[in-house]
């Protein structure tokens, strides 16, 4: 059988990360399972990128926007350009 999905790795102390874990004393581990959300729509997403739909990706985990705003823009996780 085969599957309709990729593998990416996860290191198994990330939850040890220093940005992880500030982000696991505001939200627990709720706030970890955004996180990993967002990865994993990344990883869906071509070319590993997304335009910036926090309402929407908020919409896909059924989390509050204004929690998965905070965690994209403010702990540094993750890159932004221009486009």
């Amino acid at each position: 059988m085969s599957k309709d999905a990729y593998y990416f790795s996860h290191d198994a102390n990330a939850r040890n990360d220093q940005k992880i874990l500030e982000i696991r004393m505001k939200y627990g581990m709720r706030g970890y399972g955004i996180y990993f959300g967002i990865i994993e729509i990344l990883r869906e997403a071509n070319a590993c990128q997304l335009p910036s739909k926090c309402l929407q990706i908020a919409y896909d985990l059924r989390e509050p926007n204004d929690d998965v705003h905070d965690i994209i823009y403010n702990y540094n996780l993750f890159e932004f350009t221009e486009d």
